[in-house]
């Protein structure tokens, strides 16, 4: 048992699940991510050079649908599969907003998806799963998981459902074009880009009292001052400073991890900026650590990216395979804004850190 257990949790997670390119769950996305497999597919967008854009497409949507539309069917899909979880964890979702104020959503969205009507829809069709459920959107990319946890925690104690998480699509032309002028959607002829993918992931949150099987031991955000795109060379000092903040309860209980979840794709930057990272993790960065990123072979899941990284950690713990009783996670937004998440388990997996 980790000695982070044994200091205060932020909150519980109760239950979780996702749908990804990989699964229409959280346990087989995890299951066909340790088996290898990538789900890359040619698409109906066409690039520049008359060549189909390759993405990673969830197979819960139909191809054919875009925009809005899919941003619902797969924030539904997932919230759904949320509300089985629940039930499973003995929390029927009746009992969990019977008598109380409606279910809270602290929800993680791109800045194009975040208009009003938009964010109506949404909270018109996630309703159709938690009655009258309230959204908070923080419409941020990669890096949003970290301040929509923040406020999830804050609000905790209100009497109502709390979920955390996060619906993104790169499948929408705006978001290709931009990919594609800016030379960074990964081609054959293009290495050095992002592989355009889609989820949904939520993770349900109680105030943390007594034993805590899988908990939120730190959060931390900041802000990278050269992001991609710039000519200045990123020291990264806002993914550093995120890092710092997220880690303090795993520096005070003296431990390591052997588990970090990132968000870096295939872009070269992303590289460059772990590589001025390691150096100040000499630490906290356990001796059997793997430095895992997932979104290599499912897809850039956009502002998604926080709350399934978190997904897949705690589905490890849930089935018994993890690598390690604690778990960091990265969110690095575009824009510069940078996101990490202390998690922590009360039994360990496969490994410890030593």
């Amino acid at each position: 048992m980790s000695t982070l257990s044994a200091q205060a949790a932020l909150a519980r997670c109760v239950a979780w699940d996702a749908v990804t390119s990989l699964g229409e769950s959280a346990a087989e996305t995890l299951l066909l991510l340790r088996a290898g497999l990538c789900n890359v597919t040619e698409s109906r967008f066409v690039d520049a050079a008359g060549k189909r854009v390759m993405l990673c497409r969830a197979p819960t949507v139909p191809p054919e649908i875009a925009g809005v539309e899919r941003i619902e069917m797969l924030g539904h899909d997932a919230l759904d599969g949320l509300c089985m979880r629940l039930r499973d964890a003995g929390r029927d979702v009746r009992d969990a907003i019977k008598g109380r104020r409606p279910a809270l959503l602290c929800l993680c969205l791109s800045a194009h998806f975040a208009g009003d009507e938009v964010i109506r829809r949404l909270r018109e069709c996630f309703g159709a799963v938690f009655s009258g459920i309230e959204l908070e959107v923080f419409p941020f990319g990669r890096a949003a998981g970290a301040p929509a946890l923040a406020r999830a925690v804050q609000r905790l104690d209100e009497g109502r459902l709390v979920i955390w998480g996060g619906v993104d699509s790169l499948h929408d032309w705006r978001v290709l074009d931009a990919l594609e002028r800016s030379h960074r959607l990964l081609t054959d002829d293009n290495i050095d880009g992002v592989r355009p993918g889609e989820a949904a992931a939520f993770v349900a949150l109680e105030a943390a009292r007594g034993r805590t099987d899988v908990g939120v031991y730190g959060i931390g955000a900041g802000r990278e001052p050269y992001p991609v795109g710039t000519e200045a060379t990123s020291r990264a000092a806002g993914l550093n400073g995120a890092l710092d903040r997220a880690l303090r309860a795993l520096r005070a209980a003296g431990e390591r991890s052997n588990a970090w979840l990132l968000d870096a794709s295939h872009e070269d930057y992303a590289t460059h900026e772990l590589q001025n990272v390691i150096p100040r993790l000499a630490d906290v960065l356990g001796l059997r650590a793997g430095l895992n990123m997932p979104l290599k072979e499912l897809g850039d899941p956009g502002a998604a990216a926080m709350p399934l990284l978190a997904v897949l950690a705690a589905e490890g713990w849930r089935l018994g395979i993890a690598e390690d009783d604690t778990a960091v996670l990265t969110g690095c937004s575009d824009d510069g804004a940078r996101g990490a998440v202390l998690l922590g388990a009360t039994e360990a997996g496969e490994g410890r850190a030593t």
